[in-house]
Parts: C-alpha cells; structure tokens; sequence
C-alpha cells in the first residue's frame, strides 16, 4: 500500500509539472485538438473515395485521437524520462525513499491521465463540432485499442528514451521517430494509398494498429473486433517492456 500512496502521490506531481508547462501542454494536448478543429473543418463534407456512405471526418476524427495518444503516450513520455536522466534527477531519486517503481508508475499513470483528457475532449468535440460520433457497439472495441494502445507506445517510450544520449537530443529523436510513421500509418488520412511492398510493413507497425483500431469503433463498415490490430499492439507492447527493461538507464551516460 505504501508503494500504491507513493505513486498516486507520483502521478499528482506529474500532472500539476505538466499543466504548469506551457510548451508540455501545447504539444501534447493543445496541438492534436487544434490539428482536429483546423483540418476537420478544412475537410467537412468531403467523402472518401470508393465510400460514398460515410462522411470522410468520421475517420478523420478517431485519426486524431491516435495521434493524441502517441504524442502524449510516447513522444512526452520519453523526452520526460531522457531530460530528467540528463539532468541527474534520475540518479539522485535512487537516494531518497522514494522507490524506483513507485516513480516509474508515477510517470505512467500520468501519461494514462493525460491520454484520457486527450481521448475525452477529442471525441467530445468530434461530436459537438461535427457530429461524428462512435458507431453502436464501437464503444467497447474504442476503449480496448485505446486503453492497449497507451500501454504498448508507453512501454516503447521508456525503451527508446534509454537510446537518447542527452537532453538535446530528446525532441529530435522522439519527433523524428513518430511523426513520419504517423503520416505513413494514415493517421491524419483514412484513404492514404501506400505502395504495395511498403504496406504490409506499415500495417505491422504499433501507430497503424491504434489508428486502424479506433476507427473500427467509428466505421459503421465494421462490425467485428479490430483483433488483428489488437494482436500488434500486444505484441509491440512485449516488445517495449523487453526492451526497456534492457536498456532503461537511471544515470546519464
């Protein structure tokens, strides 16, 4: 119980750091809401080619919400532990009483936190600006990708913050590293056309997997689980954990 108190104690730190950090919030919460008001109504009223049944912003919108999760699940969450270890706070934590787990559950339960609040004001303004909303009986497979989708690029964030060698270097390798496979993985268009050799090694990739499980909970087309798209982010999500257990450092390099 005392290590449970400690990161609930953890994870209130982290929030209140990162609501009081102007350029933190911007980016991870402000910038997807922005990108969703901007483009979606830049897009409103055009159709996906070969779907005349469903309004294009009806994708576009679980699009956003996985673009949300990954920068705030991934790319905050790894320049976060790579800055904190750069700067010794990482080495110094293991003197105090303050258990290593207890932090790292800290830093996560905050990431989930500001996932929810992303998750909870994109799909209130998809349906309160565009009247986009979940299908019926999209809820249940939403809230799986999304809640396995965090934990998998969570997992991934800690692994590849132990590759980054200093602050610096943190807002380069994180961006440098989702963003293109963000653009690739169709998250801000449902009918991006990839060549044929290049698809399949885009669709095994964790960022297409939560973009295509989100929008199976709004495509009124599905009426299936996204099992497949769940299965990848299982698998990337062992992956991650593997790999920061490995290579997750507490003192800088």
């Amino acid at each position: 119980m005392n290590d449970v108190r400690q990161a609930l104690g953890q994870v209130r730190l982290e929030q209140r750091a990162f609501w009081r950090n102007p350029q933190s919030a911007f980016f991870t919460f402000a910038l997807p809401v922005g990108l969703l008001l901007i483009f979606g109504a830049i897009s409103s009223g055009e159709m996906i080619p070969g779907r005349p049944d469903i309004d294009g912003l009806t994708l576009f919108v679980p699009g956003i919400l996985a673009f949300g999760i990954v920068v705030a699940a991934y790319g905050t969450l790894a320049g976060t532990i790579a800055e904190l270890r750069a700067q010794g706070v990482l080495k110094r934590l293991r003197a105090t009483p303050l258990r290593p787990g207890a932090y790292l559950a800290g830093h996560l339960g905050s990431v989930l936190t500001s996932s929810i609040v992303i998750a909870v004001t994109t799909v209130a303004l998809g349906r309160l600006v565009f009247g986009v909303s979940p299908r019926p009986g999209g809820l249940l497979p939403l809230l799986a990708s999304m809640s396995l989708g965090v934990l998998c690029l969570a997992a991934l964030g800690l692994a590849i913050s132990g590759f980054i060698p200093s602050a610096d270097a943190a807002g380069p390798i994180t961006n440098g590293t989702y963003i293109p496979l963000a653009i690739v993985s169709g998250t801000f268009s449902s009918h991006l056309v990839l060549p044929a050799w290049l698809d399949p090694v885009v669709r095994a990739l964790p960022i297409r997997a939560l973009t295509d499980g989100l929008r199976a909970g709004y495509d009124p087309a599905v009426h299936t689980w996204p099992v497949g798209e769940l299965a990848v982010l299982a698998a990337w999500a062992a992956i991650g954990v593997l790999l920061a257990r490995r290579y997750f450092r507490w003192s800088p390099s």
